[in-house]
């Protein structure tokens, strides 16, 4: 015998599965705006990061020669952006073998920009470290120093991890468009069918049942967390075979990540239902709260194009959690850290809004 709560599950999911509309909105839209925007992305590269060096007391040609490898790591060295502030002496600490601490001022800066800043002035103080013994003994007004050059002795540097990546548009489009339609049905199509099976008495006639209002409140949540499933596999699945995106991300770190978006996305739209007695209301509601929240959440362009105070905004909205995990995870490839606090963060609004909720859906069960 199923389970009560999976009977009504399934019911919903039928009934979402039978709605053309649905179904071109849940799975075809989001490929379809996901290489377009993507297309548009591509056209434009984004624009290289933003350096200014800061040499001190250095001589010059210690600064220009930390600015060309920079510039050699695809950075442009301007007047502002994220600051690199060489400590004074840097040639006399490192032929002491003295502590060097660069400092690199993000500012405004993303954070993966800012990775990629630091992790390019490790390896150019990797190579001065190297070079600088016959620097000291040259005459510092016409000692030349090009950190791209090598002589019969190569130095390789390195880093833990790889320097962080900007991705293309169309890698970074296809999981934004993932997760704005993740949002947009969970909340928009389920949120108006509840609230039309209110009005026409379905919802009523199956508490009259011996069904119990927390099966009914849990087959709510399953269909919206199974759909939910359905749009990730197609529209990665598609992505893959048709764009050729394949994303280069740690897949255990990004499961969790979406599986901890969805519960929210899920929790928020049970909460909206529980607000409306028109489908029409529920409907128009829906679909602002989506789009708004996809739009300041990053999902239509890269937060680092945004100024500081609306990336803020973003860290309190469930799109900006994901959509910050799985940048990262995108820049860095494989080898990125599991993103433990933007997932405690979706866990917590979720801890915070489905009680919540369900017990609003409750009173108007009984109501």
């Amino acid at each position: 015998m199923q389970l009560a709560w999976w009977k009504i599950a399934r019911l919903e999911l039928t009934l979402a599965l039978r709605d053309r509309e649905s179904l071109m909105w849940s799975l075809i839209a989001p490929i379809a705006m996901a290489w377009i925007f993507g297309s548009m992305f591509d056209s434009n590269p984004p624009a290289p990061t933003r350096v200014t060096v800061e040499a001190g007391a250095n001589p010059a040609f210690v600064s220009q020669a930390v600015s060309d490898f920079l510039t050699a790591g695809g950075m442009e060295v301007a007047e502002d952006g994220i600051r690199v502030v060489l400590p004074d002496s840097l040639l006399d600490r490192l032929v002491a073998g003295r502590k060097v601490d660069v400092r690199v001022v993000q500012g405004d800066a993303a954070d993966t920009h800012a990775r990629s800043v630091s992790a390019r002035v490790r390896e150019a103080v990797y190579e001065l470290a190297f070079r600088a013994p016959a620097l000291q003994r040259a005459p510092l007004d016409t000692a030349a120093l090009d950190l791209g050059s090598h002589g019969p002795l190569v130095l390789t540097a390195s880093t833990l991890g790889n320097a962080p990546r900007i991705v293309t548009g169309k890698e970074r489009q296809l999981p934004a468009m993932l997760i704005m339609f993740i949002m947009f049905q969970v909340m928009t199509f389920f949120l108006v069918l509840w609230v039309e099976d209110l009005r026409t008495g379905k919802i009523k006639r199956i508490i009259m049942s011996p069904t119990r209002p927390r099966d009914l409140l849990a087959g709510q949540l399953v269909a919206r967390l199974v759909w939910a499933a359905l749009q990730v596999i197609v529209i990665l699945g598609v992505g893959s075979l048709v764009m050729g995106v394949r994303l280069n991300v740690p897949w255990v770190s990004f499961g969790v990540v979406i599986a901890a978006f969805m519960l929210t996305a899920a929790s928020i739209g049970m909460l909206l239902g529980s607000c409306f007695k028109t489908s029409e209301k529920a409907n128009a509601v829906g679909v602002i709260v989506s789009l708004v929240m996809a739009a300041l959440g990053g999902c239509w362009w890269p937060l680092e194009i945004v100024p500081g105070a609306m990336r803020a905004v973003a860290s309190v909205l469930p799109t900006g959690q994901a959509m910050d995990a799985i940048g990262d995870m995108m820049a860095i490839g494989p080898g990125a850290p599991f993103p433990a606090v933007n997932v405690a963060v979706l866990v917590v609004m979720t801890a915070v809004i489905l009680p919540f909720a369900v017990r609003r859906l409750k009173v108007q069960l009984v109501g």
